[in-house]
């Protein structure tokens, strides 16, 4: 199997995609939309991307890529989130750490108690602070990187498992250019947009689902591009052919609104 997903090697795209199929051949793209565009372009049949994180929240450039590509969600997977303190020194040598922005807002606890008067440098990804520190010679740099990039770039690491919440985990998705067949234990994800404006009609399309007693997993209010005007992403119990859900969805689309199925897939989580 052909994969693509975030690169460059060694970030927790990379280790996702190695846990799921570890005999994946992986093309590395250095964005969430280039990995969309390289699925629909053939240039591969799948590909995995971040969706939501148990600290930080959903990931907007893959929800923002889902609405705008024409590609379903396959399968789902959960990689627990660990991160390191690299470096060559010691803690109180180091005077600069290199961090992705996420990775940064994991571990506030530890950066503000361990090291309250270092500098902290963005960078692209996980990755790129591997390659930052690996390219350094002093002990005053330091980088927060999990232990896939650290086991590449051979770096030493200070502190283990730094971030502030012991169950912080990822959801990644594996999109491709159509549905999962049905497993029985079933989730879908989709896209509503009420055209119509007017008190209730979110309530009046959510009661669809519970008069058929689908269980909603999640619901999620991203702007539409227009001020005060939103889409809501809705993950639910069961697969977009199973006949409660196919009632449910003519319903709702009878209440004036827009509908995207982004995919039906088996449930991990």
């Amino acid at each position: 199997m052909q994969i693509i997903t975030l690169g460059p090697k060694g970030t927790f795209s990379h280790e996702a995609v190695t846990r799921y199929d570890s005999q994946a051949e992986i093309i590395f793209k250095p964005t969430v939309w280039d990995v969309f565009e390289g699925v629909t372009s053939n240039q591969t049949s799948f590909g995995m991307v971040p969706i939501e994180n148990s600290v930080t929240g959903s990931v907007g450039f893959t929800l923002d890529a889902l609405l705008h590509f024409d590609l379903r969600i396959k399968e789902e997977t959960v990689l627990p989130i660990k991160h390191n303190l690299a470096g060559k020194g010691n803690l109180d040598t180091i005077k600069t750490v290199y961090a992705h922005p996420q990775t940064h807002a994991q571990c506030k606890n530890f950066l503000r108690t361990r090291l309250p008067k270092s500098e902290i440098i963005d960078t692209s990804s996980n990755a790129k602070s591997a390659e930052l520190l690996s390219q350094q010679k002093d002990l005053e740099h330091a980088a927060i990187i999990p232990n896939i990039a650290a086991q590449i770039y051979n770096l030493p690491l200070l502190e283990k498992n730094i971030q502030d919440h012991k169950f912080n985990v990822t959801r990644f998705i594996l999109i491709g250019k159509e549905d999962s067949p049905k497993t029985g234990r079933d989730k879908t994800s989709m896209i509503v947009y009420p055209v119509a404006d007017r008190p209730g009609i979110l309530c009046d399309m959510l009661e669809e689902f519970k008069k058929r007693n689908i269980n909603l997993t999640k619901i999620e209010s991203r702007p539409s591009g227009k001020l005060g005007d939103y889409l809501f992403y809705i993950d639910y119990e069961g697969h977009r052919e199973d006949e409660w859900v196919v009632e449910a969805l003519k319903k709702i689309e009878s209440h004036s609104a827009f509908l995207k199925i982004l995919g039906s897939y088996p449930k991990r989580c």
